[in-house]
């Protein structure tokens, strides 16, 4: 879905979603090429295993020894690549956002976890430009900083972070690559945990 304005209220399925109870790290990278930007992530949390494009996803799940590997998924919407880390968050973590956002431009991760700690970040010609817990409520005045407000926060509901985080990303992204729909992963790995 492409869009320059998204109401929150399409992402409202994130807070009962199931899928990811015990939290994801969703990127989008302003980027078609998947392969160059997980070699990004590569380079701070390097793949252990890449599934062959002819084996089923389950049964290539069942094959793995899978003991201390995280699962990253990725694909490509409206011109962006974007990134679903399964029990890793280094789209989060310096130095991957500066990297992501240098190399292509833009990088925008929202990441949520079972403890319910969660993180907005917001990257371009690398340097994070907005930095913050889902959540916090920033004042519209002070766009100074990484905590700061950007104008696509207008009308976000914090009271729902999880929602309110996607529907930023998509709003300054003009896609949203997350769905209630299930996603079809174009290329899936693992790597270590982080």
């Amino acid at each position: 879905m492409t869009s320059e304005y998204f109401s929150q209220d399409e992402f409202t399925w994130a807070e009962e979603d199931d899928r990811f109870d015990l939290g994801l790290c969703f990127t989008l990278v302003k980027s078609d090429d998947a392969d160059a930007v997980l070699a990004e992530f590569a380079a701070v949390n390097p793949v252990r295993n890449r599934k062959p494009a002819d084996v089923d996803l389950d049964e290539w799940f069942d094959s793995l020894d899978d003991e201390g590997l995280a699962k990253r998924f990725a694909g490509v919407a409206g011109g962006w690549v974007w990134v679903l880390e399964e029990f890793s968050i280094a789209a989060i973590l310096p130095p991957l956002p500066e990297r992501l956002s240098a190399k292509f431009g833009t990088s925008i991760t929202v990441q949520w976890d079972v403890n319910m700690l969660s993180t907005f970040v917001y990257s371009r010609d690398g340097v994070v430009e907005r930095q913050f817990e889902l959540g916090r409520e920033a004042d519209p005045d002070d766009r100074t900083s990484p905590e700061g407000y950007l104008d696509e926060e207008d009308g976000i509901d914090w009271e729902l972070p999880m929602a309110g985080g996607l529907c930023l990303q998509a709003r300054l992204a003009g896609v949203a690559a997350l769905t209630a729909n299930s996603i079809e992963p174009t290329i899936v790995e693992t790597c270590g945990l982080s």
